[in-house]
């Protein structure tokens, strides 16, 4: 799991759109704040004594605004891994403002 800061200066949805153009599996963290879930928020609606919520629940939307899985499996090679590495060096790097 990988989590771009909220200073970074590009998303968590751009560094996923740049994986997926580069044949890199990844997706969005699965669950988050589970109460932002369609399922959830319409039970609220239609049932709001059926859960109680204590709190704002402020990790749940950090984790499910930036939290991105990259696709993992035991067939790794290395060169595959070096792949995902570079590309990721690349992507952030391209947002760092180029010193004289």
């Amino acid at each position: 799991m990988l989590r771009v800061k909220s200073t970074a200066p590009f998303s968590h949805t751009q560094m996923a759109q740049h994986l997926d153009g580069k044949k890199i599996g990844n997706r969005m963290f699965f669950g988050g704040n589970l109460l932002r879930q369609p399922a959830f928020v319409q039970l609220k609606k239609d049932r709001p004594q059926a859960f109680r919520v204590v709190g704002e629940l402020p990790g749940a939307d950090a984790i499910m605004n930036t939290a991105l899985f990259l696709g993992t499996y035991p067939g790794l090679t290395r060169a595959m891994l070096d792949y995902e590495i570079e590309t990721i060096h690349r992507f952030t790097a391209s947002f760092k403002p180029v010193r004289p």
